[in-house]
């Protein structure tokens, strides 16, 4: 099946507290971009399921979804029959939070980590705190739903870190590249978010001091 069946299908894998229909899939344009980075034999792994997953299918990745709801599984298994799409992929339906730490110790290096799970703080940063370790050099880092406050401080701290490179932003979605490892400083002192607080307090320490070495020479 071709890309172009699936967004004109538009299927709706996930459902509303009530039952109903619902779908939750990010953009078009977020599935072919996704579906262009891709490669057969690719390691990956996304938090929730929807549209997205059928770029990593198509592509022939090892993929791996993790989201709460066993009806997704169940929806996108039908489809993928009803379309003759390999379903050579792993769906664990439980909470990113509770399966991640182990999950992460047992799975080979990923080549593209998918963050849209739950939105609610601090799920997307869970979601980046078990992965980006096991995320290749060179691997995509991919965040949705960066309007959202509760997910938008993992979008600033990525765009402001050495080792990340922001490829794009395709409407409330942003794709980094991981450019390196973490260098870690006194824990928190080589990161970028905290740049501007490092070179204030450091400019503060030495105000404090020029001040008190004035107030000294008034005295004598």
């Amino acid at each position: 099946m071709e890309i172009q069946k699936l967004l004109k299908d538009n299927p709706s894998f996930h459902v509303w507290e009530d039952g109903s229909p619902a779908n939750f899939g990010v953009s078009d344009k977020v599935v072919i971009y996704i579906l262009g980075k891709l490669r057969p034999g690719f390691v990956t792994l996304e938090t929730g399921s929807g549209k997205s997953t059928f770029a990593f299918l198509m592509a022939g990745c090892k993929h791996i979804s993790i989201a709460p709801d066993p009806g997704e599984e169940m929806r996108i298994r039908q489809y993928c029959e009803t379309n003759t799409i390999k379903t050579d992929f792993t769906f664990i339906a439980d909470s990113s939070a509770d399966v991640l730490p182990e999950l992460i110790k047992t799975i080979p290096l990923l080549d593209f980590v998918f963050i849209d799970g739950a939105h609610r703080y601090p799920y997307a940063e869970i979601d980046y705190h078990f992965t980006e370790k096991k995320l290749k050099i060179g691997g995509y880092m991919v965040v949705d739903d960066i309007q959202l406050p509760s997910v938008r401080n993992l979008f600033r701290f990525l765009k402001k870190e050495k080792n990340w490179k922001l490829d794009a932003v395709i409407g409330k979605t942003a794709f980094f590249i991981k450019t390196g490892e973490e260098v870690l400083v006194n824990d928190w002192q080589n990161q970028g978010i905290n740049r501007f607080y490092l070179i204030y307090s450091d400019y503060k320490v030495k105000l404090k001091k020029l001040i008190k070495k004035m107030l000294l020479m008034k005295t004598r």
